[in-house]
């Protein structure tokens, strides 16, 4: 009796037979961190509801929307990806105008032009909130900076 294996287990029906292509799992593993998508709707979102509400509970950007843009910005910049560094610099003074546009109109006043209030709007809230822009921007820099150079 010979003790003979099926012809597609021997190894000489292996090495004959084409191999097949892996199949690609259907799970990509995505790279940890926020893109710039996520990078505005993170920072935006938060930012310009505070200031809405601020605005028409207060009638003005106060220290807490603020305080919100600083906090929002800095784990923005903690978070994002590293080939997305220079979003981290460039958005949080442009998403700061961004919200406070959304905030304007509860922020200017109900005559004149749309465009005009927006504009007058833009101008005092943005000399207004200068430092807290600069002390942002500044933050982010060095997060980004060190994040850099630790390779995180």
């Amino acid at each position: 009796m010979s003790t003979s294996l099926p012809p597609e287990l021997s190894p000489r029906a292996s090495a004959t037979r084409p191999k097949r292509a892996r199949a690609q799992s259907s799970t990509t593993i995505k790279s940890p961190g926020l893109t710039l998508t996520g990078l505005i709707v993170v920072c935006l979102v938060p930012t310009a509801v505070v200031m809405l509400a601020s605005a028409a509970l207060f009638s003005g950007v106060g220290g807490f929307a603020n305080l919100v843009f600083a906090v929002v910005s800095i784990f923005a910049a903690v978070r994002i990806k590293r080939s997305e560094f220079f979003a981290a610099i460039i958005a949080p003074p442009l998403i700061y105008a961004a919200s406070l546009i959304i905030a304007s109109g509860a922020l200017s006043g109900k005559s004149g032009s749309l465009l005009i209030n927006i504009g007058a709007t833009l101008g005092t809230y943005l000399s207004v909130a200068a430092p807290w822009l600069f002390f942002v921007e500044i933050v982010c820099l060095i997060v980004i900076i060190v994040r850099g150079r630790t390779g995180r």
